[in-house]
Parts: C-alpha cells; structure tokens; sequence
C-alpha cells in the first residue's frame, strides 16, 4: 500500500485545523461579543475605535438582576421549559414506542403525518391558537406556552425516540411477555431504562427549544407570562437600545442551557453513539 508523502499530511493537518478553527471562530464571535459588552460600561461600548484591553465593571448585570421584570420572565422560561420536557416526553413516550411495533402502510401514514406537523412554520398555529386560548381563557398564562410549545416538540421527540426504540433486541421483550409482563410494563420496567440516554437528549433538546422560543411567548403573553427572551426587548426602547443590559441579560439566558448540557453530557454523548443493547 502506497504511503501518504509526509508533505501531503502536513497539509492535510493544517487544512483540517485551519477549517475547524474558522468554524469554531465563526461561531463563538458573537458569544464572545456579548460576553465582552456585558463587562463595558456605556462610553466602552460606544468608543470609537472599540477598545480591546477594557475596564471590566458589573454594572450591567446587577441592573439586570434588580429588575424584577426580568427576574420575573426568567423564572417563567424556566417554568415552562421544565414543564414542556415532562409533558412532551409523556406523550412521545408511548407512540414512539408503538410505532416501531407497527409495520405497513399504517406506520408510514403516520410518520409522514407527525413529520407535516413538526415541519409546518409557527406562524400557522399562532392564529388558531390565539382564537382558543382566548376564548377558554389561559391567554398569557404559562399554561398556554406550555401547551403550544409541546405541540411542536412533541412530534420531533417521537422521530428522534423510533431508533432508540428499535435497537431494542425482539428478544428481550419476548422473555418478558413470556415471565407474564404486559406492553405497559416492559415499556416502563424495560425499554425506557435501556434508552435513558436518548430519552435524556430528547428532554435536553426540548428544553432548548422552550427556553429560547421567541415567537409563540411573542404572540400569547403579555405581562403575565413573558419569557427572558420576550424581557430583553424591553431594552430596546424609543430613546436608546441598552445594549449592555442586552448582553448580560443574554448572558443569563445562556447560563441555564450551558449548565444543563454539561451536567448530563454523558447522555448525550451516548445518545450519539447509539443507545439500545444488542443481539
């Protein structure tokens, strides 16, 4: 076999690196633009040529942690985030399951149809719902952004479920239909435990989702029910854009996301290389 020149590799390594850090850079810019904002006073920001070496100061984030508008939002995203991962992963959960038992045109059908509904724009819903949640009541309460944001995240957690679901051996659940154990309880005692890794990046992705969903929160709440990304927008007023207090209100946004994947990144780190157990 022919062996690679050791200049080809060279090139090779540093074509790789160079393409990875451009990648990486690409992204962080704008992270690293808020974070360094967050630390500049008003006349840092607006210094005409920018300033690199800065005089850090925590201004802006103690006037965001005293506005109690804010505070309010982000305790509500919270809510909602955590209450929209537990009702999208109950009702995933079990059509996920039984359709990877299904075969046939029937199982086709409804895929392709749970597929339309996820990949349908926002806007569609915003106006029906809008009517609904007027009519019965629950505009601007947390209840309705939990109601819609599961509505969107539930179809896509069943698509991501079906292949944990079916790297599940037949085998194994023969033997517990063969001890006596019906279809609820292998899917609680037996298949949920194999795919807890898949089921914990699904939970991690729905959180994602709610926490940063701009446009429904938008729409349905109003004082009540606002959300940390609704909050920022109170910094963009008629006299001026608070830019600093938009980056360390962004700041706090990224925090909970960023801590909640680190914490269970060895879940996500076995839901990419495939969950289930095998024959």
């Amino acid at each position: 076999m022919m062996t690679m020149m050791p200049g080809r590799e060279i090139t090779k390594k540093i074509y790789c690196y160079s393409v990875t850090y451009l990648f990486f850079a690409f992204f962080s810019l704008p992270v690293i633009w808020m974070i360094s904002t967050a630390f500049k006073d008003q006349l840092q920001i607006f210094a005409d040529p920018p300033k690199l070496l800065i005089q850090p100061t925590f201004v802006n984030f103690k006037a965001v942690l005293m506005d109690r508008q804010f505070v309010r939002s982000f305790i509500n995203s919270f809510i909602v985030g955590i209450c929209t991962v537990i009702v999208t992963l109950m009702l995933a959960i079990p059509p996920s399951y039984g359709l990877t038992r299904l075969t046939g045109r029937m199982r086709s059908g409804m895929l392709s149809w749970t597929l339309i509904v996820r990949a349908a724009p926002g806007m569609i819903y915003i106006i029906p719902y809008f009517y609904l949640f007027n009519r019965i009541g629950i505009m601007d309460t947390k209840l309705s952004l939990i109601i819609i944001n599961s509505v969107f995240t539930v179809p896509l957690v069943i698509w991501l479920l079906i292949p944990f679901f079916e790297s599940i051996p037949e085998s194994v659940e023969e033997s517990a239909r063969i001890d006596g154990a019906g279809r609820l309880r292998i899917l609680t005692r037996i298949c949920i435990p194999i795919i807890g890794s898949g089921i914990a990046s699904c939970g991690i992705l729905t959180f994602i989702f709610s926490w940063n969903e701009f446009l429904f929160a938008l729409v349905l709440s109003r004082r009540e029910a606002r959300t940390a990304p609704i909050a920022i927008v109170n910094y963009m007023a008629y006299e001026g854009t608070e830019w600093g207090k938009i980056a360390a209100a962004g700041i706090f946004i990224l925090l909970p996301v960023l801590v909640f994947s680190i914490a269970i990144r060895k879940y996500l780190v076995k839901s990419a290389a495939g969950s289930g157990i095998k024959e």
